[in-house]
């Protein structure tokens, strides 16, 4: 249990397969719905770690990290190579607030790393697929268009 958020409750596992439900929406195309997976995955982030301090137990994990274990059902969206940004975004927001991952409060933490690192089942995604990866990395964003106010988003750049 993370401050309150039971992970083996009845209304968890129900939000969970509405997130695989939701997952499933997004079809099969995962350059069609790149930016949209990957501000899923960068707003999750931010909900699971703020406030990254747990005024209940200032050693223990974020109120909201629980938030990560439903994230993982949309991994499987990311393509390859955003798996690696969404890492590296991870990484960079909960740097310095884990101390050895421990015990099971910070187990949605080592879940949502894990697909991230490992990624899960690619189902669905073709050799063509991959070619219209490589096409899609050509293709660079207009310096500026960006509305974020946050610069520490610059390195969640797809």
């Amino acid at each position: 249990e993370v401050a309150g958020i039971d992970r083996g409750s009845e209304d968890f596992h129900a939000i969970k397969e509405l997130a695989k439900r939701f997952a499933l929406s997004f079809g099969l195309d995962a350059l069609k719905n790149r930016d949209a997976v990957a501000s899923l995955h960068r707003e999750g982030i931010l909900v699971a770690v703020n406030p990254l301090e747990n005024p209940e137990d200032p050693a223990g994990a974020p109120p909201n990290l629980a938030f990560l274990e439903i994230l993982t059902e949309f991994t499987g969206k990311l393509l390859k190579q955003d798996k690696k940004v969404v890492l590296g975004y991870l990484d960079k927001r909960v740097a310095g607030g884990v101390p050895n991952s421990r015990g099971d409060d910070w187990a949605p933490l080592n879940m949502y790393r894990n697909s991230l690192v490992h990624g899960e089942g690619d189902e669905g995604r073709s050799g063509a697929g991959h070619q219209a990866k490589r096409q899609y990395n050509r293709k660079r964003r207009r310096s500026g268009s960006d509305e974020d106010d946050d610069p520490d988003d610059e390195d969640f750049r797809m």
